[in-house]
C-alpha cells in the first residue's frame, strides 16, 4: 500500500454542555508531529487527533440502559470533525446474544441519538482494545472515530471526505446467476412499504481465520472485539434501512481460530465450501441463521449465494477478505455490509458491468453499499468509498426476500406511519434541469430523511464507460444516488452543477433524447432500534419534441439592478406549451444568496410566452440569480451567471506561475512538492490550476493542491491509464477528462476547487505529486494558479445611517455596530458570506444611540458583508474575520 505522507491536523475541541462529562482531549499540532506508531491506514487521512480517558468513558457507558428497557439513556460527548463536542443519549445495543455478552462483559456496543441534532445517530463499540464510533447524519458525510496509533493512545476523527487513501483492490466474487439466487421472484417484486413493522433478529455465526485473530492480538477476546467493532457499524445500517439485527451466537467462539497453520481455511477459492463445512460440523445447522468468515487478507469477498439466509447448507458460505487490514470503515461498510447484503437478498446495484438482475441502476461503480465505489477504475469510479446506506432497489430486494423467511425472531414495532408520495408522472423537455418534490412531506417528523433515486437498470450496451451518465442514453441510469437528507426534494442534476451551467456530467446528466426515467422516493424514519422505510415511484418522460428550456436574459457579467426599476426577463419556450409538456404558465423567482434558494417571487403564474417585465424588489444583494420554473410541472431553468441589486461587483483574476522543472520519482511512497508564493491578499472566489507534466503512463500519478492554510484538494487520481503526458487546467467549470497522449484541455478536478473559496490567497501554495506505480518516471515542467476575487461596492446610498461605525475590523469574530437612530424601529443585522449565503439574521431593540455586539466566532476566516437596516435606512459594510 502506498503511504503518501502529507498530513496537517488542527485540533480545537469546544465543550458545549459542560454539565456532561467530556473525556476527550485535543492533541496539539506540536504533539501531533511527534506521534509514532501510526496505523498505516490513517497515515494519509486528514482529521483531528484526540486522546481519551477510555476507562472513564467505558465506565459511564456501562451504566447505559438497554434500548428497550424504558430507561432515559446516558449522555456522552464525542468530538466531531469540526473539533466541537456533540452530545448523544446512549443505550446499550449489544451485538452478542445474552450468553456471549455474559462471557465477555468488557466488549460492548451502544446506540444513541443526537441531542443538538436529533436526526444524528451514533453507533459506538468499546472494549479494552479501544473505542470506535460511526455517526450517521442526514445531508453530511458519515463521521468516524478510530484508533490512530497501534496502541490506541491517540484517536482520529474523520469523515469520508477527508480520506485521501487510494482504495486497495477488492473483488466480490458472488455469482449473480439466477441459479445461485434464492427466491428469484422476490428479487424484482415491488414492495410499496419496504419494511413491515417487524424487527427481524437473525442468529449470526462469524468464523475467522488465524490471520484475522493474529491481527487483533492473537486471542479469542481480541478477535471478538474486532468482530464487535464491525458489527456495530453493520447493524447500525441494517437496523435503520432494513429493520434487521444480526446477533452473534455464544458458540461463535468455537469457530474463532487463533493459529493460521491449523485453521480449516486453506485457499480463498475454497473458503465458501470450507466455511459451510466448518459451521455445519462444529456448530450444526440449527445453531445459526447466517454465517460469515472474516479473513485477515485476500482481496475479495463471496457470499456463496444470494438471499440464502436461513437456508440449510448454504446460509454459512460467505466470506470477506480485504487486501488491507480487516478493520475500519472501508472493511465494515464497503466489504462486510456488502457481502452480508448479498446473503440477505441483494444483488449488485452498479452498472459498469451488466449482470441481468434488473438492479444495475447506479451509474458507473455506484455509491451505495451494493455498488463498487472506488474499485472499478478511474473512468467508472463515482467516488472512492461506498456511502453507508442501501439503494431503494436493494432495500426492496432484501425485504421481499426476508418476508419469505421464517428463522428470525420477530418483534412487532410501533413506529408511527410516515407520508411518502412521489407525486404524479410528468413529461419534460429535453436538455432541461428538473426538480422532484415529495407531496405531503410536511406532515412527517423532522427526523424523517428522504432519497430520490433513479431505478432504470442498464443493459449490455451501458457497461464500462457507457455506464456513465450521458445525454444520449436511452436506457439505464443517468443520475447517481445521494445519501438521505431531511429535504424532501432533489434537484436533477444537483443544483451546484446547474449553477455552474453543467447539465451534462459523468454521474448526472439531463437527457437530449426521448426516454423515460423512473424515480423512487424513499423515506426513512430513523427510529433507533428498528427503522422503517416507505417508498413511492413516479416516471419522468423526456420528449425530444420540446426543449431545451433556457433563460436567455441576465447571462452576461457586470449586470447591476436598482430597486424599483423595471427589468425584462426572457426565456426560450422551446415548444413547452405543447408536445406533451403542456406548460401554459411559469413562475419567475429571484435568489439573493448566489442561487442556493429562490424565496422571492417576481412573477406568479405568468404566461409561458418567453418574456416578462418585472419590478426589482427592495432588496440589496451582490450575488443574485433568476429561476423560471414551470407551473404544474417539474422543469426549470436558471440564468447563467450572478448579477447584483444595488451593488457593483468587479471580478479580478491574477495568474501566478512556477516554471521550475521538478523530477517525478518512480514508485514513490511520499509526495514530491513544488511551491508557489502568492503575495496578494485576495478573498478567493475561484481557483483554476494549470499543470504541465511530461510522464509516461499518467495513470500512475496523484496530484494535490494545498493552500497556505493547508486546505487540500485532490486534482488528479490515477486517471487515463497508459496515456502519456498532460497539459491541463483543472477548473470546476471544466469538462470531464478525455484521455489522450497528451491529455489536454480544461477538465474538472478529482475534488472541487471550491474548497478554497472565501479563503485568503496570500502565502505559499503547494503542488504535491507522486507516481504511485512502477516502471515510469517524468517531470513536472511547470504549473500555475489563476486566482479570482471580487470587489463589492454598495450602490449610492442616500438613506445611510448617521455616525455609523463597525469595529474592530479585521476581527476575530466579535465586532460592534454603532450608529445614531432617529426611529424606534427594531434594527436588523444580516451577515452574508462572499458567495451570498446568509449566515446571520438578528433583530435588536433600538435605543436611539444604537450599539450592538455581533458574534461571528463560529464563522470561517474570510470576508463578509454586514447589512444594518433601520427602517428605510441601511448601511452595508465589509468585515474581515481572521
Amino acid at each position: 500500500m502506498k503511504k503518501l505522507l502529507l498530513i496537517v491536523f488542527f485540533s480545537v475541541f469546544t465543550a458545549t454542555q459542560a454539565q456532561n462529562p467530556n473525556f476527550w482531549t485535543p492533541v496539539s499540532n506540536e504533539k501531533a508531529a511527534t506521534i509514532s506508531g501510526i496505523k498505516p491506514a490513517y497515515e494519509k487521512v486528514k482529521g483531528k487527533l484526540f486522546t481519551v480517558d477510555a476507562v472513564q468513558l467505558r465506565q459511564l457507558l456501562h451504566t447505559a440502559p438497554e434500548r428497550f428497557s424504558g430507561g432515559e439513556g446516558v449522555v456522552i460527548a464525542i468530538p466531531g470533525v469540526d473539533g466541537k463536542a456533540q452530545h448523544f443519549r446512549m443505550f446499550e445495543s449489544s451485538n452478542f446474544d445474552i450468553e456471549l455478552q455474559a462471557q465477555y462483559p468488557e466488549i460492548r456496543a451502544y446506540a444513541g441519538n443526537g441531542i443538538e441534532d436529533p436526526s444524528a445517530v451514533l453507533r459506538l463499540s468499546a472494549s479494552p482494545s479501544g473505542i470506535q464510533t460511526m455517526v450517521l447524519r442526514p445531508g453530511k458525510p458519515n463521521e468516524y472515530i478510530e484508533p490512530y496509533t497501534l496502541d490506541a493512545g491517540v484517536y482520529i476523527v474523520f469523515n469520508a471526505a477527508l480520506k485521501q487513501t487510494p482504495k486497495l483492490p477488492f473483488t466480490c466474487f458472488t455469482n449473480h446467476d439466477e441459479n445461485n439466487t434464492i427466491n428469484q421472484d422476490g428479487m424484482t417484486r415491488r414492495s410499496a412499504m419496504a419494511t413491515d413493522l417487524v424487527l427481524r433478529r437473525f442468529r449470526l455465526a462469524v468464523s475467522v481465520t488465524g490471520e484475522y485473530t493474529q491481527f487483533f492480538g492473537g486471542t479469542v477476546a481480541g478477535a471478538l472485539a474486532g468482530i464487535n467493532n464491525t458489527m456495530t457499524r453493520v447493524n447500525g445500517i441494517y437496523e435503520r434501512d432494513l429493520a434487521v439485527k444480526l446477533e452473534l451466537i455464544a458458540n461463535t467462539t468455537a469457530v474463532i481460530y487463533t493459529n493460521p497453520a491449523t485453521d480449516p481455511y486453506t485457499n480463498i477459492n475454497s473458503w465458501n465450501t470450507q466455511l459451510q463445512n466448518t459451521l455445519t460440523s462444529v456448530l450444526g445447522n440449527s445453531a445459526y441463521d447466517i454465517g460469515h468468515l472474516f479473513a485477515g487478507s485476500g482481496g475479495g469477498g463471496n457470499a456463496g449465494c444470494i438471499g440464502c439466509v436461513c437456508v440449510a447448507n448454504q446460509k454459512g458460505s460467505a466470506y470477506t477478505a480485504p487486501s488491507g487490514n480487516p478493520e475500519g470503515d472501508t472493511f465494515d461498510i464497503d466489504y462486510v455490509a456488502h457481502e452480508m447484503g448479498h446473503q440477505l437478498g441483494a444483488t449488485h446495484s452498479f452498472s459498469y458491468q451488466f449482470e441481468n438482475t434488473g438492479t444495475n441502476v447506479e451509474p458507473g461503480s455506484g455509491t451505495t453499499i451494493m455498488g463498487y465505489a472506488g474499485i472499478t477504475g478511474s473512468a467508472t469510479d463515482v467516488q472512492s468509498n461506498s456511502d453507508a446506506y442501501f439503494h431503494y432497489v436493494s432495500i426492496n430486494q432484501i425485504q421481499n426476500n426476508l418476508i419469505g423467511k421464517f428463522c428470525s425472531v420477530n418483534t412487532t414495532l410501533t413506529n408511527p406511519p410516515i407520508t411518502i408520495n412521489a407525486g404524479p408522472n410528468r413529461t419534460i423537455p429535453r436538455g432541461t434541469a428538473f426538480r422532484l418534490r415529495a407531496v405531503g412531506a410536511e406532515a412527517n417528523p423532522s427526523t424523517v430523511t428522504y432519497t430520490w433515486e433513479q431505478n432504470d437498470s442498464g443493459n449490455s450496451s451501458t457497461t464500462g464507460n457507457g455506464s456513465r451518465a450521458s445525454a444520449t442514453k436511452t436506457v439505464g441510469p443517468n443520475f447517481r444516488s445521494f445519501p438521505p437528507t431531511t429535504s424532501p426534494e432533489r434537484f436533477l442534476p444537483a443544483l451546484s452543477l446547474v449553477l455552474n451551467n453543467q447539465l451534462i456530467t459523468p454521474w448526472e446528466s439531463v437527457s437530449n433524447v426521448n426516454r423515460t426515467l423512473t424515480f423512487f422516493l424513499t423515506g426513512r424514519d430513523n427510529i433507533a432500534g428498528g427503522g422503517q422505510t416507505k417508498s413511492d415511484d413516479m416516471v419522468v418522460t423526456v420528449t425530444n419534441n420540446a426543449g431545451p428550456f433556457t433563460v436567455t436574459s441576465q447571462n452576461t457579467t457586470g449586470i447591476s439592478w436598482v430597486s424599483g426599476s423595471t427589468q425584462a426577463i426572457t426565456w426560450n419556450v422551446a415548444g413547452t406549451t405543447g408536445n406533451g409538456v403542456n406548460t401554459s404558465f411559469v413562475n419567475i423567482r429571484l435568489s439573493t444568496d448566489g442561487g442556493l434558494t429562490y424565496p422571492i417571487l417576481l412573477a406568479e403564474s405568468t404566461a409561458n410566452d418567453g418574456s416578462e417585465n418585472i419590478t426589482v424588489p427592495n432588496v440589496s444583494a451582490p450575488f443574485c440569480r433568476i429561476m423560471v420554473e414551470a407551473v404544474n410541472n417539474i422543469f426549470y431553468a436558471l440564468n447563467s451567471t450572478t448579477f447584483a441589486i444595488n451593488f457593483t461587483v468587479t471580478n479580478t483574476c491574477n495568474t501566478y506561475t512556477n516554471a521550475n522543472a521538478v523530477a517525478i520519482p518512480d514508485n514513490a511512497t511520499t509526495y514530491s512538492t513544488s511551491f508557489l508564493n502568492v503575495p496578494d491578499n485576495l478573498n478567493i472566489t475561484d481557483v483554476n490550476a494549470t499543470v504541465n507534466i511530461t510522464h509516461t503512463f499518467i495513470g500512475d500519478l496523484v496530484l494535490l493542491l494545498v493552500s497556505p492554510n493547508n486546505t487540500q484538494v485532490q486534482l488528479w487520481n490515477q486517471q487515463c491509464g497508459t496515456n502519456n503526458n498532460m497539459n491541463v487546467t483543472f477548473n470546476d467549470s471544466g469538462s470531464a477528462v478525455t484521455c489522450a497522449s497528451p491529455t489536454t484541455g480544461d477538465i474538472t478536478p478529482a475534488a472541487s476547487l471550491s474548497a478554497f473559496n472565501n479563503l485568503s490567497s496570500q502565502g505559499q501554495w503547494i503542488l504535491a505529486f507522486a507516481d504511485v506505480g512502477s516502471g515510469d518516471t517524468g517531470t513536472l515542467n511547470s504549473w500555475s494558479l489563476q486566482i479570482c476575487s471580487q470587489q463589492i461596492t454598495a450602490g449610492v446610498n442616500e438613506f445611510g445611517l448617521a455616525d455609523f461605525k463597525l469595529y474592530p475590523n479585521p476581527t476575530n469574530g466579535m465586532f460592534t455596530v454603532e450608529f445614531t437612530s432617529e426611529t424606534s424601529n427594531d434594527v436588523q443585522v444580516l451577515v452574508h458570506d462572499m458567495r451570498g449565503r446568509q449566515i446571520l439574521d438578528t433583530s435588536y431593540r433600538n435605543t436611539g444611540l444604537f450599539s450592538a455586539n455581533v458574534d461571528l466566532q463560529n464563522a470561517e476566516a474570510g470576508v463578509y458583508l454586514v447589512t444594518v437596516q433601520d427602517g428605510a435606512r441601511k448601511e452595508v459594510k465589509r468585515v474581515v474575520v481572521q
